[in-house]
């Protein structure tokens, strides 16, 4: 059903608003619908194809479209009266972003009038678009009886690959995690840092999973290609304001795309505070703050401490024309910048990538020692949860009541889920696990597949329009689902947790799909790799307790559970296991066959983990 217009790409920096000018009859405009019924009950009953432009307020390419393409007079009017133009905002809706985007932004869809796609293609100029609607009208006209009935039979094909299911056999190994590893090594840039040639992408997860299993195994070589990526993408790291830009055209980091999202500032954050964690190396330190500093002061709501979703490449005026490439604008200095304005900052409060950073700030403000970033992700975390969460739909993607609105998204109910255990483990607040456990359970019955396990995208109910009837688990997002019910397991010790994560990370595992090397690997190792836990036992009050505690929490050891018990509360338990207290504070480094001797003092606690290093560096089978 995918016919193969040539793929054609805007390769310079992304944004405009999305907004068109008023309409005149010298200034006809694009008569944008929405995706839903309204839409496809007009393109049914008119029999008209539909252009789905999935585009985003922050693309470049996409507001090009608009000052270029979709302000042709002639353009418009074809759009206006032969088809039915649906316009996307991909941030708004991730659950279509993930079923008709083909590579970049925008993707350019020529639709049947049941959503099924005819043609794909990315940015277009007037011309191209032109040829491109003659003969997607053309085709549909001529063929449009093999077209519909290949339409209705790709449901078919759907539905018995779904009941057929993956395999049911244990397939999980070990050795899966030493493969991914072998392939991370093969894809490495020993030049320029990161993973494959150009262009280059941040790849958070892959520089999580060398850290780890680098220092699990013992292995500088691959602590080295960790760390030295870290160093090579500072490219992208604005040098005046901080913030990093979306990715780089060149194999160098050169040609930033000079976007700035929330999620980026998130997921790069994290990597570098593990660096820092690791190495004790300043200059990962100061890109960490440099990264805070950023979100600070463009992307946080003065006034609720809420974050903004993203900031464009471009400065533009009014319509949406630009008045400054980001290439030009980021390569001033801050007098010159704020002379000119600041590019448009696109202000939606989104559930998943607010979570997101208020995971990295609270991992953040125990290592780096910024309390105000921590007390900051607790009140993001504080607000959205009671005003998003709906027991019987899950969490909403946005605000409530602000336009059209998903729950029970996957990727919001992970991240969020991964965020609430970050800061119980930060504070000891059970406020935040019952938050967490509250999610973990309302998941499973809004996603799971109770067949064949794993997690779909969002909830499967009846009335889905086009491709989203098609019930999709990203692999992903499941791998993700894996490491979440992996910590709540280990954090509360109940195996319905555990078995969640078994039966999700067995069914990703022999998905159909491309399975992504870093995060297929850091679920496969976590599945085997018993966590190291830390208990501090002392009085909450006592200096020496609280600094054990802050040790422990600072120390890097992917997974570790640091809990503090105190005496006056009952007998210091943690599971089979009662730890000794003479009165003094103490700390105990146990896996899950034996403790250390006690640790009265800091310095001591680093020593302990090394001599346990040992076990952990051969992974159990369970």
């Amino acid at each position: 059903m995918v016919a193969g217009l040539s793929v054609l790409f805007l390769v310079s920096p992304l944004h405009a608003e999305i907004q068109p000018h008023g309409e005149s009859v010298d200034h006809p405009i694009v008569h944008w619908h929405e995706w839903g019924n309204e839409a496809f009950g007009r393109a049914q009953s008119e029999d008209k194809l539909i252009i789905l432009d999935l585009t985003a307020i922050w693309c470049h390419a996409c507001h090009v479209m608009d000052q270029t393409t979709y302000a042709i007079p002639h353009i418009v009017q074809l759009l206006n009266t032969k088809f039915i133009p649906v316009r996307v905002d991909t941030d708004q809706r991730p659950d279509l972003d993930a079923r008709y985007r083909a590579g970049g932004w925008p993707t350019t869809n020529v639709l049947l009038p049941t959503g099924e796609i005819l043609f794909q293609t990315n940015a277009l100029g007037s011309e191209e678009m032109e040829a491109m609607l003659l003969e997607a009208q053309s085709i549909y006209d001529t063929d449009k009886a093999v077209l519909l009935k290949e339409a209705s039979q790709l449901w078919e094909r759907v539905r018995e690959k779904v009941e057929a299911g993956p395999s049911k056999a244990n397939v999980l190994q070990a050795a899966m995690v030493k493969q991914s590893v072998e392939m991370m090594r093969a894809q490495f840039d020993p030049v320029n840092g990161g993973f494959r040639d150009a262009p280059k992408f941040f790849e958070p997860e892959a520089i999580q999973m060398v850290l780890a299993h680098g220092f699990f195994e013992d292995d500088p070589g691959l602590l080295k290609i960790g760390l030295d990526t870290l160093k090579k993408q500072v490219g992208l790291l604005d040098p005046v304001w901080g913030g990093f830009y979306r990715y780089a055209e060149q194999a160098d980091w050169s040609q930033p795309h000079f976007e700035k999202m929330l999620s980026i500032q998130a997921l790069n954050l994290r990597n570098y505070v593990e660096a820092f964690q690791l190495t004790g190396d300043l200059q990962f330190k100061r890109i960490a703050l440099a990264i805070i500093e950023y979100v600070s002061r463009f992307l946080t709501d003065p006034q609720t401490g809420l974050l903004y979703e993203s900031q464009d490449a471009d400065v533009r005026g009014t319509g949406g024309i630009l008045s400054m490439s980001g290439a030009e604008y980021y390569s001033l200095n801050e007098s010159k910048r704020l002379a000119i304005g600041t590019p448009y900052v696109d202000r939606r409060v989104f559930t998943g990538s607010n979570a997101l950073m208020a995971w990295s700030y609270l991992y953040a403000s125990v290592v780096l020692e910024q309390v105000k970033i921590g007390d900051l992700a607790l009140q993001i975390l504080s607000r959205l949860f009671p005003k998003r969460f709906d027991v019987k739909k899950g969490l909403a993607h946005g605000e409530p009541g602000d336009g059209p609105n998903l729950y029970g998204l996957l990727s919001d109910h992970i991240f969020f889920g991964q965020a609430l255990l970050e800061a119980f483990r930060v504070t000891g607040q059970s406020q935040f696990l019952q938050y967490a456990e509250s999610l973990a359970e309302v998941t499973p019955r809004l996603l799971q597949d109770p067949a064949n396990g794993g997690f779909f995208d969002h909830p499967q109910m009846p009335g889905k329009i086009g491709l989203l009837k098609f019930p999709n688990k990203p692999v992903k997002e499941n791998f993700q689902a894996v490491l979440w019910y992996l910590d709540l397991f280990h954090l509360t010790e109940k195996p319905t947790y555990r078995s969640i994560a078994e039966s999700t990370l067995q069914a990703t595992v022999m998905s159909r799909q491309p399975l992504p090397l870093a995060l297929s690997g850091l679920a496969i190792d976590q599945w085997f790799r018993f966590p190291i836990h830390i208990a501090v036992v002392g009085n909450f009050d006592n200096a020496m307790t609280n600094i054990l505690m802050a040790e422990g929490q600072r120390m890097f050891c992917p997974g570790k559970i640091v809990k503090r018990f105190d005496p006056k509360e009952g007998q210091a338990k943690w599971g089979d296991i009662i730890f000794p207290y003479d009165g003094r504070p103490v700390a105990f480094v146990c896996t899950d066959r034996l403790c250390s001797a006690p640790v009265f003092q800091a310095e001591d606690m680093k020593k302990s983990v090394a001599d346990m290093m040992a076990i952990l560096r051969a992974p159990v089978q369970k």
